[in-house]
């Protein structure tokens, strides 16, 4: 069980740095809607080890050998994205309270992918998938919803510093996946 909360907390991280970017973004959220896009973000997480498990087993080499550049590309789009807008105060005072839901999306693929390659360990943790998925989901959910008051607490105080912060944190989040798997 202890491998499995660390393999569970590991792979959150990249979900809870996201969701204080969103939460910088968008402070004034509300609880219903932070706890819908915590439950999006954990059942992605939770689930992608199963797709990286079942795809595994066919084609391994293919999804080892990609899952990083598609994870840096999407965080580090999202990133210049949120450091654009934080040169473009205009675009932070929009009316739009909550993220839209292609952008919860996009960011939950995003920290995701890597989760998919990591589901060809599952069976170094013996043969408990479905608890091992459940506990990466449940951990994911409550680090992203944790994330997404913290960032709006943030970003309250400090605005579009944050935001670009945020964008600056997505990137390093992509970058760190890409240089880990090209230097291994």
């Amino acid at each position: 069980m202890f491998q499995i909360a660390i393999l569970a907390f590991s792979l959150s991280t990249d979900a809870f740095a996201a969701s204080v970017a969103k939460g910088v973004r968008f402070p004034n959220m509300s609880w219903l809607r932070s706890a819908g896009i915590a439950l999006g973000f954990g059942t992605l997480e939770g689930l992608a080890p199963l797709i990286g498990y079942l795809l595994g087993k066919q084609f391994a080499g293919t999804i080892e050998g990609y899952d990083h550049w598609f994870a840096f590309i999407i965080l580090a789009g999202l990133g210049l994205r949120m450091i654009w807008r934080s040169f473009h105060p205009e675009t932070l005072s929009s009316p739009q309270m909550t993220p839209t839901w292609a952008a919860v999306l996009a960011t939950a693929v995003g920290t995701s992918i890597d989760a998919t390659a990591v589901g060809l360990t599952l069976a170094l943790f013996g043969d408990n998938i479905p608890l091992t998925l459940f506990v990466i989901g449940i951990v994911t959910f409550v680090l992203t919803l944790i994330g997404l008051r913290v960032g709006g607490l943030i970003g309250e105080r400090t605005g579009r510093w944050a935001e670009l912060a945020g964008g600056f944190g997505l990137i390093a989040i992509g970058a760190n996946i890409l240089v880990t798997h090209l230097t291994a």
